[in-house]
């Protein structure tokens, strides 16, 4: 039986960035090595450097960066330089207008409506005109600027949002550039596609189901949209441009829900997120996060518990960002060492946004921290760390299914944790549970486990238990393959390929090639068309022209083949005709 294939999508995170989704990526490719993968990975920029070491299953990385390119089209290594250099010279005014803006208009309809579909039709034809015309010469054209002023100044009137100001209106166009640059770039053909997030980067799984027929699964991690919501509020975006980007986030997160053959979210919290937002619940099975027993395990050469002698380990593996809440874990910590509790913290976590570590290094040298709490960065050796721990530590706004919290149990490390997410599903009754953005609550919770020895054993004990029972990595990777192999050969009639639109494309292409004098390109380009057009009427007058561009090249005997073909595909046509 063949292997099966799977695209798997990715934005911000693997194989460039540390954090829970990349763990689960690596986790994915590494531990299913009967299937073979494409990292179709989305990136700020086109500078960042792998992260993780591949396994030989994973075939190929398509990286694609939104930012830091004078041409969206660098990054193309699909495409020869004569290639790009050929779609900016046959993409004109007339092209744009009748193939482009139709399509462009759609999109931008649905961006500010709640019509299912509309969006995700919009970035198929998008992405077939791209295959032919070029990204930046388009949308830098001024009836692209005009279109998407006339919509965004008529949903002002309707007070979708407010009236623009033009660097506001400038801004908004700009992110819609980059963020579709995705649509540049060609789609590898996959059994399945995978997205790690109902995020721009979700846009691949929508186009190839409707391109190719290629099933798409959705795994979400954090709840995209909400975290954007959290992100975005807390910017200082003027107004305008806070609902603008919202707007796109949210109707790209709700699209992905709706064409997703199959959500896989990593807990139950995620799921009841998705279905506020629209996605059909037969649609939906949770399959969990998980960590092996083999690294994470409890500790065999612990000391025994001091009363009142060192000070009591506490662990957070958290990245410096201010959705982990830092400053509560500070505040908190201070609370604690006011109870004369003797503490030492070690923060464990890649710094992801630099403004905010120097915000928590501040005040940690104000709450007269610093030989308190310890900021290490990322570690290799995670394990270690939880196994010198006498408890841990979530300080969290918001999260998925946080690995921080399973890899704490599987350690057999108690847990105080704030209720976010689908933290309660994972521990159970096995940690403390505080409010979110309450010092004074998760202060509590870590002086009780700080103090009483015998109850961080016993909620230790229990927190492996139910760990080795539930969240063993064996069983997320046994269902993730199970679920690889119902989809591979699934193909519905309603997403078949749309052979006679790519023809179509192909035969634009052929047009635009022949008339800028590259009749070879052109023969090329009809031949192409000709493939996907078997048994078609179409193909009897796609065979003439392309006879009448060989018998100028004097390829006469490759002129009279095809005209001859011509004329027995009307003849076969005629006779159908007739029958009928």
């Amino acid at each position: 039986m063949a292997r099966p294939q799977v695209l798997l999508a990715t934005e911000g995170t693997y194989p460039f960035h540390q954090g829970g989704v990349s763990t689960w990526c690596d986790a994915l490719v590494h531990r299913l090595p009967e299937v073979d993968f494409v990292v179709f990975a989305i990136a700020m920029n086109p500078y960042v450097a792998t992260q993780f070491e591949m396994p030989a299953n994973v075939k190929r990385i398509v990286a694609v960066p939104l930012w830091g390119m004078q041409d969206p089209s660098e990054h193309r290594d699909e495409l020869a330089y004569s290639e790009i250099f050929l779609q900016k010279q046959r993409t004109g005014p007339g092209e744009i207008r009748d193939l482009f803006l139709p399509a462009f208009e759609q999109f931008l309809r649905g961006v500010a409506s709640d019509e299912p579909g509309q969006i995700g039709e919009a970035l198929a034809r998008m992405y077939r005109y791209f295959r032919t015309y070029d990204y930046q010469t388009t949308f830098k054209s001024q009836d692209v600027w005009e279109v998407y002023k006339t919509w965004v100044l008529g949903a002002a009137r309707r007070d979708f949002w407010t009236e623009p100001t033009i660097f506001e209106a400038v801004q908004g166009l700009g992110w819609i550039y980059h963020f579709l640059t995705v649509l540049n770039t060609a789609i590898p053909t996959v059994d399945m596609v995978h997205s790690s997030a109902a995020a721009f980067c979700g846009m691949v799984g929508i186009v190839s189901k409707q391109e190719y027929g290629t099933p798409y699964i959705l795994t979400e991690h954090g709840v995209y949209l909400r975290e954007q919501y959290l992100a975005i509020g807390r910017s200082n975006m003027t107004p305008f441009s806070k609902r603008f980007l919202l707007s796109l986030v949210k109707a790209i997160s709700k699209e992905n829900l709706h064409f997703a053959d199959e959500l896989a979210p990593v807990c139950g919290f995620n799921g009841r997120w998705e279905r506020v937002l629209g996605a059909r619940n037969e649609k939906i099975r949770v399959i969990y996060n998980g960590v092996s027993s083999d690294t994470f395990h409890p500790s065999d050469m612990k000391p025994p518990d001091e009363e009142g002698g060192a000070s009591i380990r506490i662990l957070s593996v958290a990245r410096i960002d201010p959705n982990k809440d830092l400053d509560t874990l500070l505040r908190a910590v201070h609370i604690v060492q006011s109870f004369g509790i003797r503490v030492h913290v070690q923060v464990l976590g890649s710094v992801s946004v630099p403004p905010y570590y120097q915000e928590i290094l501040a005040l940690r040298r104000e709450l007269g921290l610093d030989d308190v709490v310890e900021f290490l960065g990322h570690q290799s050796d995670i394990s270690a760390a939880y196994r010198s721990a006498d408890l841990a530590v979530q300080s969290s706004l918001t999260e998925a299914f946080p690995y921080s919290v399973l890899e704490s149990m599987m350690s057999g490390v108690p847990m105080v944790a704030t209720d976010v997410g689908g933290t309660r599903e994972a521990l159970g009754d096995t940690g403390i549970l505080v409010p979110s953005r309450d010092p004074s609550q998760l202060a509590l919770g870590l002086a009780l486990l700080a103090q009483d020895a015998a109850l961080r054993r016993r909620l230790g004990e229990a927190a492996h238990e139910r760990a080795l029972q539930y969240f063993e990595i064996s069983k997320t990777m046994s269902a993730f393959l199970t679920l690889y192999r119902r989809w591979r050969d699934h193909r519905a009639p309603e997403v078949a390929v749309r052979a006679s639109d790519n023809a179509l494309l192909a035969v634009t292409q052929g047009l635009a090639l022949s008339r800028l004098g590259h009749p070879q390109e052109a023969l090329q380009a009809y031949q192409k068309a000709l493939s996907l057009l078997t048994d078609h009427p179409a193909a009897a007058p796609l065979l003439v022209e392309m006879a009448a561009i060989e018998l100028s090249l004097n390829q006469r005997e490759a002129a009279q083949r095809h005209l001859l073909k011509s004329r027995l595909i009307e003849a076969v046509h005629r006779s159908r005709a007739r029958t009928v």
